[in-house]
């Protein structure tokens, strides 16, 4: 079982790496308006990491029976 305080900070790793996987997620789409798909395949390559890692701080937390805690993602920058 995790302490409260580790679970605190795996929760809030996963949120870092969702807003990480978002961050990507928006320059992709950026590098579309710009016609420049090669850019934008590789940002999207790159958020598909980052929810690889979100999925396994997901796992983690329930495979040691805590509790996931999806938290606001901001917006990216512009």
């Amino acid at each position: 079982m995790l302490s409260e305080r580790m679970l605190k900070a795996l929760n809030e790793q996963l949120n870092r790496e969702l807003y990480s996987a978002y961050l990507y997620f928006a320059m992709a789409a950026y590098f579309e308006d710009m016609n420049l798909g090669g850019f934008a395949n590789w940002m999207n390559a790159q958020a598909e990491e980052e929810l690889g890692h979100a999925l396994r701080f997901y796992n983690y937390i329930y495979d040691r029976n805590g509790r996931v805690e999806l938290m606001e993602i901001q917006k990216p920058p512009k």
